[in-house]
Order: structure tokens, then C-alpha cells, then sequence
């Protein structure tokens, strides 16, 4: 990891500064569950600001469950099932059997709108640059697979920046439940587009502020991958069904 690529912006802090960009590379997958940063010494060196201001970002990480510190073993990055653990009912729900995709994005359509609304009252003005970011990431035209990232990374953000442990838990859930949806047959250009688009609109509804929009178009977003979806499965049948004749 290049820890020195890390920026440092003006309309932040330093410490949020570091979090937003720490949190980014975990949410994106570029630090990995399992990978252990270096020490608060070191990170501070390659960096360029204090001990304190590392400190305090990690502090922030910690608190929204995407590290764990412990003396002795250092800074660890948690997988999504680790920032989970604890909540065992809700995991086990999830996992009790294979669930339909279709049961899947009737949840998210249930789950994510309000998530949007709540966030747009309650997200923070570093939680906002990183989802600005996400946004001008997904915009840039990547991969098939970064877009995949991104887009999940985008979707968690959201569930964290209510501040709600539990939302965020569900979220996380959902996430991982949805991977198929994320599938490179679903993935066509033009469905990036369409999303990144829709993405916008979410966050500048959340930005704005603006509760009711950002639900709405939350709605409107899962709504229309779910048709998307659908149509995807229709023309699946249909081609077997050719073959079958």
C-alpha cells in the first residue's frame, strides 16, 4: 500500500481527512479484512502529520466497525461478517437458507429508502465528501468488477452515515445476500451509466438535505435494477428455452 497516495484536503480536518480516505480504501476492498495497518508511528511518518490526528482517525474507524486495535496485535481491518459479529439472530436469519434474489430486492426496496432519509438528516460533512467521491469514482469508467466494488462501497456508506449500528448491520447483510445482482451479466455499460446516474441523485438528495427526495430516489433506484433484473432472468428463460426446442 502506498501510504503516502493518501491526500490530506482543506475542507476537512486532518484526522476526518484520514478517516474519509481510510474508510474508502476499506469500503472499496484496497485494504483487505484481515490486513494490518502499520502502527501509528509509522502511518504517522509516511503521512506526514502527527500521532494524535492518526489516532483520532483510527478512533473514527473503530467506532463505525471497520477496524479493530488491540495492544499487542496492532490495527487490524474487520470483513464485513467481523463488524457484523455479535448480532447473531440477524446473521442467522439471513443465512438460514439460500435466499431468492427476487426476496432480496423486496427487502432492499423495504430497507434502503428510508435509510437514505434518515442519513440526509444525520450524515456528517466528511460522510458527505466520501460519498462524493464514491460518485465521481463510479463516473470515472472503470472495470466491470472496480464498478462492482464501488457500487457496494456506495450502498454501505449510506447505511453507516445514519449512525445507526443496526441499519448499518442490515445493510451489510443485504450486501452480502445481493452479490449475484452485481454479477458481470448484469453489469452492461449502459446499466452503469444508468446507475451512476441514479447514484448521483441519491447523494445530492442527501446532500441537499433533503430527506423526502433522497427516499425517493433510493426507491426509484432499487426499483429499477429490480426490473432490470427480472428482464435479464426473462430473456435467460427465453434463450434456454430456444435451445430446448
Amino acid at each position: 500500500m502506498d501510504w503516502a497516495s493518501i491526500r490530506r484536503g482543506e475542507t476537512l480536518s486532518v484526522p476526518d481527512r484520514l478517516s474519509v480516505d481510510l474508510e474508502r480504501l476499506i469500503l472499496e476492498g484496497e485494504l483487505s479484512p484481515g490486513e494490518r495497518l502499520p502502527a501509528e508511528r509509522d502511518l504517522a511518518q509516511h503521512l506526514g502529520v502527527s500521532r494524535v490526528s492518526i489516532r483520532e482517525a483510527l478512533r473514527e474507524l473503530e467506532n463505525r466497525g471497520l477496524i479493530d486495535r488491540r495492544p499487542g496485535r496492532g490495527t487490524i481491518v474487520l470483513s464485513p461478517g467481523e463488524r457484523s459479529r455479535g448480532s447473531g439472530i440477524v446473521i442467522e436469519a439471513f443465512a438460514a437458507g439460500r435466499t431468492e434474489l427476487t426476496d432480496i430486492m423486496e427487502l432492499r426496496a423495504i430497507v434502503e429508502p428510508p435509510i437514505a432519509r434518515i442519513t440526509a438528516a444525520r450524515a456528517t460533512t466528511r460522510d458527505l465528501i466520501q460519498l462524493e467521491e464514491l460518485v465521481r469514482a463510479m463516473e470515472a469508467g472503470v472495470t466491470k468488477e472496480r464498478y462492482a466494488e464501488l457500487d457496494r462501497a456506495f450502498h454501505e456508506a449510506i447505511a453507516h452515515y445514519t449512525h445507526n449500528p443496526l441499519l448499518a448491520l442490515i445493510n451489510e447483510q443485504i450486501a452480502i445476500q445481493i452479490a449475484p445482482s452485481r454479477a458481470s451479466r448484469y453489469q452492461t455499460r449502459a446499466r452503469r451509466t444508468a446507475s451512476s446516474v441514479a447514484h448521483r441523485r441519491i447523494y445530492e438528495a442527501i446532500a441537499a438535505g433533503d430527506g423526502e427526495l433522497a427516499e425517493q430516489e433510493a426507491r426509484a433506484h432499487v426499483q429499477d435494477i429490480s426490473r432490470e433484473i427480472a428482464r435479464t432472468a426473462e430473456d435467460g428463460d427465453r434463450r434456454r428455452g430456444l435451445r430446448a426446442r
